[in-house]
């Protein structure tokens, strides 16, 4: 059966004897790469999510109106609060390491590209990770 294209019958070689280039096979995306893209922003929500925990446990500040209206301020750390920070941003942490290990995995064509917002995310979340050891680790 001769192909549309060339002409040529499937046992025939070009004239300057190259090889064809085969075509690439993939329709749409496929699993993987959806996967990753699901993980890298299931990783981002993870990381926002420790981010408000940390900013809910902090001690509030006083200000004009706690000095005017006579409130009492807490002012100390919410510890359960920042174990849960501490649990979504290792969370974030796993999820974001998986993602990049997929990614890397499905990287074997020269169209295929590393997915940016998962890198991003991997770097945001160990340094959330770094500072919370550093700063909170007593609270652990």
């Amino acid at each position: 059966m001769a192909d549309r294209r060339t002409g040529r019958t499937s046992g025939q070689t070009p004239e300057n004897g190259e090889r064809r280039r085969s075509s690439d096979r993939r329709k749409k995306q496929d699993w993987v790469v959806r996967s990753v893209t699901v993980i890298a922003a299931l990783g981002w929500i993870l990381a926002l999510v420790a981010l408000m925990m940390i900013d809910r446990a902090s001690p509030a500040q006083e200000d004009l109106f706690t000095r005017v209206f006579d409130v009492t301020v807490v002012s100390y750390w919410n510890t359960s609060l920042l174990r849960s920070a501490f649990a979504a941003t290792l969370a974030s942490f796993v999820v974001c390491v998986i993602g990049v290990i997929a990614n890397i995995a499905r990287h074997r064509r020269k169209t295929d590209r590393f997915n940016k917002l998962l890198i991003t995310i991997s770097v945001v979340s160990t340094v959330i990770f770094i500072l919370y050891l550093v700063n909170y680790s007593q609270y652990l």
